[in-house]
C-alpha cells in the first residue's frame, strides 16, 4: 500500500512548479556541464540551496534514468526510507502490532504522501531528520548504542547540507535537560557527536569553501556567503518571503495536511500528559512540539516545513490507536473527513470554473478519483477506520498518479508554448528569456540566454533591448507585464497564459524607441541544451 501511495504514476508526468522544474533543470545542468560542486541555473550560480538533492537527481540522470522518473525518485526513496525507520523504531519500542499501525498512519498522512510524490528538497530532509532522530533514539531508549548515536549526528549534518535545518534532528536531545535517567545514557564521548556533525557538513562544505577561495570568481564567493549566512540564520530571522502569522501551522496547515493525525491527536492530550514520564512517548512528542515551535518562530513559513514532525507524531499516536478506535467520536470524525474529501472531488468535477482551468481530462481525473474513493469507503464499511482511510487515500493517490498526472501535464508545464517558440524562431534562432521561470528553460529545445534570475527588471530589459538588436534571428520570450515597457505587444506574438503570466515572443521589430535609456544592462548567462526535446 505504501508503494502504491509513493510510486503510483511515476514516469507519467514532467516536473511541475513550484520547485520541481528548478531542481530538475539544475540536475540536468550538472550532468551536461560537468559542474557538480556548486549548482547552476541557466549558467548562473544558484545560491539558495546546497546541492545534495540536486545531486540525487543528477546521479540518476547520469545513469540514463529518464527525466520523468529521475526527478521524482529521490523523494520517493526518501519517503520509503523514512517509513522503514519509523516503523522499525515503533517495532523495537512497542512491538510489531503497534509498528503496523504506525505504518498505516504514516503512509496515509496527507503531507507525508504528498511530499513523497513531490520533487522538492523537503522529503530528503525528512529522511535525514528521521535517521538522525532514529540513531539518537536507539541510543537513549534502547542503548547504549554509540554507533547509532554518532550516525544520528552524521545524518543531522547531511541534513544541514541538504536544506540547512537538518540540526532539528537534535531536538530529540532536549529532554536531557530535565531527565536525569536519560542523562545517565550519556558519557564523555557523547561530546564527539557535534564533531561528527561538523565532519558530515565538511564533506561538501570544505570543497565548496576551497573552490570559492581559489576560483577568483566573485559569484562563487557570493555563493559561499549566501549559503553560510543569508540562507541560514538571516533567512530564519528575517524571512525573504512566505510571511505568515505565528499560529499558521497549527491553524492553517496541520488540520488538513496532517489528516488523520490531526483528528486523533486532540483525543490523546490528557493521555500524553499522563504518560509523559515514559521516554518512548516523551521523546517523539518533544520532537513534534519543538519542530513546530521552531518553524513557527520564524516569520517565513511554508506548510511543507513542518513535515519532519509527521513521523514522530505517528510514533506518539500509534501505541494508543486501538484505545482510540474503541471510542465513538474519533471514528466518526475520521470517516467524516474521508467522505468529505471524496465528495469535494466529485463536486469540483462539475464546477464550470474547474472545467475552464483543468479541461475535460482534469474533470475525468476529479470525477473518477472521487468516485473511486467513495467506492473504497463503501466496500470497506465493515473494516476499521484505519483500513478504510488507507484504501480511500490509496485510491486518491492512484488516481492522482495514473490519471491526474497525464491529464494536468499540459496545464502545469509550458511544453506547448516552447514547441510553438521552436517553430517560430526556426532551427537557427537564438532565444533569451526575460523574467523567466525555470520550466521555460528546461523545456526549450536549444540553449537559452537569461539576464540574471534575481536581477533588477530595468537592467534585464536593457539587456533584452541589446540582445534583440544583434540580428534578425534573436528573440526574447517573457511575460507581458515586464515586456510591454520596451516592446510592442502584438496579438500575433501572444503565446498564451501560463504560470502566472501572458507570454510573448518578440524580436527587434517590436522594440520601442527609448527602451530603458541610461540603464546599465544586466550580465548575460547562457545555459546548456537540456536535451528534453529534439530540435524541430
Amino acid at each position: 500500500m505504501l508503494l502504491v501511495v509513493v510510486l503510483a504514476g511515476i514516469g507519467l508526468r514532467w516536473p511541475w512548479p513550484a520547485d520541481e522544474p528548478r531542481f530538475a533543470l539544475i540536475a540536468q545542468e550538472m550532468v551536461n556541464t560537468g559542474q557538480w560542486l556548486i549548482p547552476h541555473r541557466v549558467g548562473e550560480l544558484y545560491p539558495d540551496k546546497p546541492p545534495i538533492f540536486m545531486w540525487a537527481i543528477a546521479v540518476l540522470l547520469w545513469l540514463k534514468v529518464p527525466m520523468k522518473i529521475a526527478f521524482l525518485l529521490p523523494s520517493a526513496l526518501a519517503g520509503i526510507g523514512t517509513a522503514w525507520l519509523t516503523v522499525d523504531l515503533a517495532k523495537r519500542l512497542h512491538g510489531p502490532r503497534v509498528a503496523t499501525w504506525c505504518l498505516w498512519l504514516l503512509a496515509f498522512t496527507i503531507q507525508f504522501s504528498l511530499q513523497s510524490r513531490t520533487a522538492q528538497i523537503d522529503m530528503l530532509l525528512v529522511f535525514w531528520v528521521t535517521l538522525g532522530g532514529y540513531g539518537i533514539a536507539r541510543h537513549l531508549l534502547l542503548g547504549p548504542a554509540w554507533g547509532w548515536y554518532f550516525l544520528g549526528f552524521a545524518a543531522a549534518g547531511f541534513g544541514v547540507i541538504t536544506k540547512g535545518v537538518g540540526v532539528i534532528a537534535l531536538f530529540l536531545l532536549l529532554p536531557l535537560i530535565w531527565r536525569s535517567d536519560l542523562r545517565q545514557k550519556m558519557a564523555k564521548k557523547a561530546w564527539l557527536g557535534p564533531l561528527v556533525l561538523i565532519a558530515a557538513i565538511a564533506t561538501w562544505g570544505l570543497p565548496m569553501l576551497w573552490y570559492a577561495a581559489h576560483s577568483s570568481n566573485p559569484e562563487a564567493m557570493a555563493y559561499r556567503d549566501n549559503i553560510l549566512f543569508n540562507q541560514t540564520a538571516n533567512r530564519y530571522v528575517h524571512s525573504l518571503g512566505h510571511k505568515k502569522p505565528f499560529w499558521y501551522y497549527v491553524v492553517e496547515v496541520a488540520p488538513v495536511f496532517w489528516l488523520p493525525l490531526s483528528v486523533l491527536a486532540p483525543f490523546l492530550v490528557k493521555t500524553w500528559w499522563r504518560d509523559k514520564v515514559k521516554p518512548e512517548i516523551l521523546l517523539p512528542l518533544v520532537m513534534v512540539l519543538a519542530t513546530v515551535l521552531f518553524f513557527s518562530i520564524s516569520p517565513g513559513k511554508r506548510g511543507v516545513y513542518i513535515t519532519p514532525a509527521v513521523p514522530w507524531l505517528t510514533l506518539a499516536i500509534a501505541p494508543y490507536l486501538e484505545q482510540l478506535l474503541s471510542r465513538v467520536w474519533p471514528k466518526r470524525l475520521w470517516m467524516a473527513f474521508a467522505w468529505l474529501l471524496s465528495l469535494i472531488l466529485i463536486v469540483a468535477a462539475f464546477l464550470h470554473k474547474v472545467l475552464e482551468q483543468l479541461g475535460t481530462h482534469g474533470r475525468v481525473f476529479l470525477l473518477g478519483t472521487g468516485i473511486a474513493m467513495a467506492l473504497a469507503l463503501l466496500l470497506t464499511r465493515r473494516q476499521s477506520p484505519m483500513h478504510r482511510w488507507g484504501w480511500t487515500l490509496a485510491a486518491f493517490w492512484a488516481g492522482y498518479g495514473f490519471i491526474g498526472g497525464p491529464a494536468l501535464d499540459s496545464i502545469r508545464t509550458p511544453r506547448d508554448i516552447m514547441v510553438e517558440v521552436a517553430k517560430r524562431i526556426g532551427p537557427d534562432g537564438q532565444l533569451a528569456l526575460l523574467d523567466y521561470k525555470e520550466q521555460f528553460a528546461l523545456f526549450a529545445d536549444r540553449p537559452v540566454t537569461q539576464f540574471g534570475f534575481h536581477g533588477p527588471m530595468d537592467e534585464q530589459r536593457a539587456s533584452a533591448r541589446d540582445w534583440v538588436q544583434r540580428g534578425p534571428q534573436y528573440y526574447v520570450l517573457g511575460p507581458k507585464e515586464n515586456m510591454e515597457q520596451c516592446f510592442e505587444m502584438k496579438p500575433e506574438d501572444n503565446l498564451g497564459e501560463r504560470h502566472g503570466g501572458i507570454w510573448y515572443l518578440v524580436s527587434a521589430k517590436e522594440l520601442k524607441a527609448g527602451c530603458e535609456p541610461g540603464v546599465t544592462p544586466a550580465p548575460l548567462y547562457k545555459g546548456p541544451d537540456y536535451g528534453l526535446y529534439q530540435k524541430p
